[in-house]
């Protein structure tokens, strides 16, 4: 399985280079630039903002690693090494050039491409432009100089690790896996202990065990019969959901996600006495079993929102459903079945949903993410609007499982993109079913196998999905 930890990260980002390096890159943010035949880099401009002796520390890397990783690279962050300081640049100067270079990091899946360029700019943008890019490479031919010391920039001062505005903090008791060949799913009853209605505003949630943390899925249970189902850990099992009658989900974590927040003015109730359920999913790992104690935080909201934020989950559509669910593609036998078979690279699976007329007349789409798991290569999303014309939503040209997130729009809600009932949301997804695919490799040798097997939908680890994760905002009635 894939493991996270510094030593894994390292060497599946290595694999993920040379995968990059070999036809996985994906295509750069656009503009102009690159680097010079003598090393110097050349701005978006076209003019060149460095020759190769030029290029310090101080005066211009720095304030690219502030700017851009920092993040996570610092002390405590989920880096599995630091950039604070020259000393700890200059030691990782070559893997960090080869790691830019190939856009493998910073860890941005979100790409714009001819094929597909999102309506709105992201929020957050992690990517580095050309010229930054070449920077750091110039950097590097001039053997990495540290520079002025009057040139750098004051200290980037470090953002909170836990969720700004948290209210409501919990860890349910500590749960350990008992098998080393099967995945897990088990749900955490939590009682926030809700008085009167109030309004979920965000998440963060920090696995105890990062090693065998798949994902974490959190549901509101307003009847509250999660309670009649955990024993006296608080917890049950639940493979398939969180099995209740009515559940809602109300946020979601993957490796590399950043908390979940939604905008100031937007929420989702929870009525008075609600309960919420904590779906996580392991997969087994033979060298770590220690127990996972799973951190939740909430921000909660005494005031009525402005919008109602919905979070849905479109794709893992097993069949035909009419003119929507599982649409027809290669290798099908008859009627269109989801498997990917062995040994196969580019294989394509579309999943396709129509925005019902229970959806209301207009939905602002917020945020998109893609979810897939080990041998996922590539997902699309775009929805083809019934009045005419289409959208990308998303594009994530080189998927990477240890780096999930929901991609959000930076723009004001009024002018975020719309969905109206009869559009048309498509997923689309590729595999890569081989030992080239440096993931897949690793499972198999986490297995203890020796080639690639036909990967049916499913939710265990080694199964596959096709999903995008959405974030829509509704005007409040």
């Amino acid at each position: 399985m894939i493991r996270l930890t510094a030593k894994t990260i390292s060497t599946l980002l290595a694999a993920a280079l040379l995968y990059a390096c070999s036809g996985g890159s994906p295509a750069a943010p656009g503009g102009a630039g690159g680097v010079e035949p003598d090393g110097g880099a050349i701005g978006a401009d076209g003019g060149a903002i460095g020759a190769v002796g030029g290029v310090t520390y101080t005066k211009d890397v720095a304030p690219i690693l502030q700017d851009h990783c920092q993040t996570c690279h610092t002390t405590g962050g989920i880096g599995p090494f630091t950039l604070l300081s020259f000393g700890d640049a200059k030691a990782m100067v070559g893997p960090m050039v080869s790691a830019t270079q190939s856009r493998a990091m910073p860890p941005w899946g979100a790409q714009n491409s001819a094929e597909c360029a999102p309506p709105r700019p992201w929020l957050h943008d992690m990517r580095l432009t050309d010229a930054q890019i070449a920077t750091l490479k110039a950097w590097k031919d001039n053997g990495a100089p540290e520079g002025d010391p009057k040139d750098a920039p004051p200290p980037r001062v470090p953002e909170a690790l836990d969720l700004p505005g948290a209210n409501f903090t919990t860890t349910p008791q500590p749960f350990a896996l008992t098998t080393t060949t099967k995945d897990t799913f088990r749900c955490f009853v939590i009682d926030p202990k809700l008085a009167q209605t109030r309004y979920f505003n965000g998440a963060s949630f920090t696995p105890g065990n990062k090693e065998i943390v798949h994902h974490v899925l959190l549901f509101s249970d307003a009847k509250g019969e999660s309670a009649k189902l955990a024993d006296a850990s608080g917890g049950y099992d639940c493979f398939g959901g969180a099995g209740v009658s009515q559940p809602n989900l109300v946020a979601a974590w993957a490796p590399g996600a950043a908390p979940m927040e939604l905008p100031p003015n937007a929420g989702v109730p929870l009525t008075a006495g609600t309960l919420l359920v904590m779906q996580i999913h392991y997969h087994p790992h033979g060298q770590d079993l220690s127990p996972d104690a799973t951190k939740v935080q909430l921000r909660l909201s005494d005031t009525p929102p402005e919008y109602t934020a919905i979070t849905s989950l479109i794709g893992n559509f097993k069949g035909p459903n009419g003119a929507d669910g599982l649409l027809p593609g290669p290798n099908d036998n008859g009627k269109p079945q989801f498997k990917i078979p062995a040994n196969v690279s580019g294989h394509t699976e579309t999943m396709r949903m129509t925005i019902p007329q229970s959806a209301g007349p207009k939905l602002y789409v917020y945020g998109v993410a893609a979810h897939m798991h080990l041998i996922g290569n590539a997902e699309k999303v775009w929805v083809d609007h019934a009045a005419g014309g289409s959208e990308c939503m998303l594009q994530v040209p080189a998927w990477n499982f240890n780096w999930q997130r929901m991609y959000s729009y930076d723009a004001p809600i009024e002018q975020l993109p719309t969905v109206v009932p009869g559009d048309k949301l498509t997923v689309q997804c590729t595999y890569d079913n081989t030992t080239g695919n440096p993931f897949m490799a690793q499972a198999l040798a986490d297995q203890g196998l020796s080639a690639p097997h036909d990967v049916s939908l499913g939710e265990t680890t080694l199964d596959e999905m096709c999903l995008a994760a959405t974030i829509f905002l509704q005007k409040t009635k």
